[in-house]
């Protein structure tokens, strides 16, 4: 049987890793403070237990009789492995741009944020950095900012497809979809996707039916591209395809909005609260500013209130994936799971983009109310694979292991009178 025991690492590698740890406070000097060192050596070690996660997963799977996940994702270097091999500034800049990307996926914005910075100030001519930096500022709710970062992408290599891709993506989720539309068609083959989103819902079915022909050559498997294809071949965009196409992030370039999400960031969240409310007071119709409200009202501990804000929001964005996450979440808080086991379902289960960000907590959250009513082997499946999205959830990480120790239990034995 596979437990915790069976993984262990071979006693020589511990002064190997002494050494790189070593190299790492050498090479970046004073770029990095101490809390970033940490923070990398963190990663490195996280990544290293990905191992010990997988071994979980197995072990939780055959105790539930589950069969799922057949792959793990793939692990990229580390500093302290790109170090040890003698590695460039420019080298351990890449490396920092893929952490980041790694951070930001799992909601980890201000580190996510000082990796970036990092990496375009160790190598300022790499676009890597400036495109990791770009995302972090985004999701991190800063627009403008990360309009600049994308655009100091195209100044270094004028020719770089993601940055019109992601300029694309800025302006589909602020609303501005003709801008949307210049700089998809710019970044080429990268954004079809993207672009046939676009058309199908402004009812441009003759241009959008031989893209989606082509996506479904390519990529036949994605939730995308069936939806499309189920549009073209229906003639039309019923009223379910298009709720699973329209935005499912919504964006702001409101300055008060972008501060309201740096305090957020912070947990400063009676500021970033009085801050997205003053935001919304401008502009009822921001929706970014509603879904932080909400946000800020939950963390606070007002599910009640939050639960109005997330509803406001989904009232224009009805597939917003952090409207339904914190709303789902805020019925769990008013004792509610029913409804909020729909919602999560609703996201994981129904909703096409499997990558978004709050797809892990959502996963979290139907893992969580499985182990509330003791469903060890459905908790496990749902917290493993939230784990497996997100390595960076402590509060994930506990539950997964409470709820191994409930699988491997022995059952409790019966009494002579129940027989």
């Amino acid at each position: 049987m596979v437990n915790f025991r069976n993984f262990r690492r071979p006693p020589e590698s511990a002064g190997k890793r002494k050494t790189e740890s070593e190299r790492l406070d050498n090479f970046l000097g004073d770029l990095a403070d101490p809390g970033l060192l940490q923070s990398l050596r963190e990663d490195e070690q996280r990544r290293r237990r990905i191992f010990l996660l997988a071994g979980a997963l197995i072990l939780g799977l055959v105790l539930g009789g589950v069969g799922m996940l057949m792959s793990l994702p793939a692990w990229k270097s580390t500093p302290l492995s790109v170090l040890s091999h003698g590695g460039s500034a420019e080298e351990l800049a890449r490396v920092l741009a893929n952490q980041s990307l790694q951070l930001y996926k799992g909601k980890q914005i201000e580190r996510a944020l000082s990796h970036a910075r990092l990496a375009t100030a160790l190598a300022p001519g790499l676009a890597d950095g400036w495109d990791a930096l770009a995302l972090a500022l985004f999701y991190g709710g800063q627009t403008v900012e990360a309009e600049k970062a994308a655009r100091k992408c195209l100044e270094i290599s004028p020719g770089y497809s993601r940055a019109f891709h992601m300029l694309g993506d800025f302006n589909f989720y602020t609303g501005d979809w003709k801008q949307a539309e210049r700089y998809w068609r710019q970044a080429g083959s990268d954004a079809q996707r993207g672009l046939v989103r676009l058309l199908l819902l402004e009812n441009r079915m003759r241009e959008a039916a031989p893209l989606v022909q082509q996506l479904a050559r390519r990529i036949p498997d994605d939730r995308y591209i069936r939806i499309m294809s189920e549009a073209v071949r229906l003639g039309r965009v019923t009223p379910e395809l298009r709720r699973k196409l329209a935005p499912d992030f919504v964006a702001s370039r409101n300055a008060d909005t972008a501060q309201g999400w740096r305090l957020f960031y912070q947990r400063r969240y009676e500021e970033a609260s009085a801050t997205f409310s003053q935001a919304i007071s401008r502009d009822p119709r921001d929706g970014s500013a509603l879904i932080g409200r909400g946000w800020c009202l939950l963390r606070i501990g007002t599910p009640r209130e939050a639960q109005s804000a997330f509803e406001q929001a989904l009232a224009t964005w009805p597939t917003s994936y952090s409207a339904l996450n914190g709303l789902a979440w805020s019925r769990k808080a008013q004792g509610q799971t029913e409804s909020a086991l729909a919602l999560w379902h609703q996201v994981v289960d129904e909703l096409p983009r499997v990558d978004q960000m709050e797809v892990p907590d959502c996963l979290k959250g139907l893992g969580t109310v499985y182990y509330d009513r003791g469903d060890y082997p459905r908790a496990n499946f749902y917290l493993a694979s939230s784990m497996l999205k997100n390595p960076f959830d402590p509060e994930a990480a506990a539950l997964l292991q409470s709820t191994l120790g409930k699988l491997q239990a022995p059952p409790a034995a019966e009494s002579p009178g129940t027989r």
